[in-house]
């Protein structure tokens, strides 16, 4: 009888051991940590890019001014399709622009519904202003930036990668972007970036959704307040999203083709002023 309780009391010993075992296992199991950050921004991030819808704008009240960008990009910014609108003491102007390699189409209000083609590389006019922020090579600081400090989880079926704060990495490796949104498309202004560059920034908030079976990034949104020459509150905002879905995108046939050629105006006002 007593041979057979120490066996049953070793069975149950060894029962308890594959059981504490199994959960231990099943615990290891159920524990799945996130993917990091640094992984999910890189994995797909160049081809996300290849195309995609944008929004953009920037406002201070001090200032009595606001603008707001938004169109459609590829390529790198080589095929682009750009509104802007400068409000000032509510008084706002819009221009569109299509921009290629080659050339640029413009429609300011005072062309009265014409569209005016000019070389792409004209004296006036840098496209870098316009195409770095669709160029991957732009955001290689911010992401790195980013991946250091966001956190990640899962939101809404997408890995949700954000950063909400101060941090003055990411903050000067936005910059650029801040820059051009200050600067009237196609423009440089050293004093803007100077402006830029010197500026307090009192809240910074950056979010990537990042789809977990594609690695395929959803969105990017940026957002900022900050205080630019000691006494400008600013807010800007950009938003890139619907990327992937614009690989058609093209000037359309009809703008192509009746587009006024710059050159063509300055010939005939030269010949005029010969007159």
């Amino acid at each position: 009888m007593k041979k057979k309780f120490n066996f049953l009391l070793l069975l149950g010993v060894i029962l308890v051991s594959l059981t504490t075992a199994c959960s231990k296992k099943d615990s290891k199991q159920k524990t799945n940590p996130e993917p990091s950050a640094s992984s999910l921004i890189n994995a797909k991030f160049n081809s996300s890019l290849a195309n995609g819808h944008f929004t953009q704008t920037i406002n201070s009240d001090e200032m009595s001014q606001k603008s707001k960008s938004e169109g459609l990009f590829k390529d790198k910014g080589d095929v682009t399709n750009l509104t802007y609108t400068l409000t000032q003491k509510k008084k706002s102007q819009t221009e569109q622009m299509w921009l290629t390699k080659k050339y640029m189409y413009l429609l300011l209000e005072q062309n009265k519904g014409h569209w005016i083609k000019n070389s792409a590389n004209a004296d006036t006019f840098d496209p870098d202003q316009v195409k770095e922020r669709f160029n991957p090579a732009t955001f290689k600081k911010i992401n790195k930036a980013l991946a250091k400090k966001a956190t990640v989880q899962k939101k809404n079926g997408n890995y949700d990668i954000s950063f909400n704060g101060t941090d003055s990495n990411l903050w000067n490796a936005v910059n650029p972007l801040v820059i051009d949104a200050m600067n009237t498309p196609g423009s440089q202004n050293m004093q803007v970036a100077r402006l830029v560059k010197s500026a307090q920034v009192q809240n910074l908030k950056v979010t990537y959704l990042i789809d977990p079976t594609t690695k395929n990034v959803e969105s990017m949104t940026f957002k900022a307040q900050y205080i630019a020459g000691g006494k400008y509150n600013f807010t800007w905002t950009l938003t890139y999203d619907q990327l992937g879905q614009h690989a058609d995108l093209a000037v359309p046939a009809d703008i192509q083709k009746n587009a006024i050629d710059a050159e063509e105006i300055k010939k005939a006002q030269a010949e005029q002023n010969k007159q």
